[in-house]
């Protein structure tokens, strides 16, 4: 029994020298622990203390109250000093729980390994410049010789037709056109008294109006509804 103790000892004392001793690796275990628990403070939208941290060349910078880190001396670094201490009002992070021992213990480590990481990783764009929420601006309708062109939309398309070397297709009948419009939009093709009413209605505004009634029509939002039922699997 003493000796398989004993082995027992030896086999835990190995362990905790080995993982000791493993390499941390900074994008799989640094850059996810930094994201989850301090990039809401310090990310590229806030900077509380002039410190962000969503990029190396930030870690090696530090903030306001200097560098973050000691050359492999876990011991001297304000990181390690900022995640340990008991006082609440200083320790890190402010929100939410402070790290475990794990995290700090991984912390350690990577320092006293030297701290590596990418010399030259890329820095976040604010996400706030995003292109979703920049405002509307109506760009200028390109030039284009195509004889089909309706409205402005037309000519971006009749622009890229030009830059690949493509020809339109002849005007197709009017019954064509309602059912290509009816397929787009609907899922299906019109029935006789539809086909009939557009035919007779020789104005000007005759298409447009058909698109008109297709996009205000139950059958549109059927049509593209189900699309995510049969993802769900309705």
């Amino acid at each position: 029994m003493r000796c398989a103790s004993f082995w027992l000892s030896v086999f835990v004392w190995f362990a905790t020298v080995a993982s000791a001793d493993e390499r941390v690796d900074y994008q799989t275990q640094i850059k996810h622990l930094l994201s989850e628990q301090c990039f809401s403070c310090h990310g590229a939208l806030r900077q509380k203390g002039g410190l962000r941290l969503d990029a190396t060349v930030f870690l090696r910078k530090g903030g306001d109250s200097g560098p973050l880190y000691s050359d492999r001396n876990p011991t001297e670094s304000l990181l390690i000093e900022r995640v340990t201490t008991g006082d609440v009002d200083d320790r890190m992070p402010r929100e939410g729980k402070p790290l475990t021992a794990e995290q700090i213990a991984l912390l350690r480590r990577w320092i006293k390994q030297g701290a590596v990481a990418p010399d030259n990783e890329p820095i976040p764009p604010d996400p706030r410049k995003h292109w979703a929420f920049q405002p509307l601006r109506r760009p200028a309708a390109p030039a284009t010789k195509a004889p089909w062109i309706r409205n402005e939309l037309d000519r971006f398309i009749a622009s890229k037709h030009e830059q690949q070397g493509l020809v339109a297709v002849g005007e197709p009948s009017r019954s064509i056109l309602l059912r290509r419009v009816y397929f787009d939009l609907a899922g299906l093709p019109p029935t006789r008294d539809e086909l009939q009413a557009f035919l007779a209605d020789t104005s000007a505004g005759a298409y447009g109006r058909a698109v008109d009634r297709l996009l205000d029509s139950p059958r549109y939002g059927e049509r593209w509804a189900r699309h995510w039922m049969d993802i769900w699997r309705y």
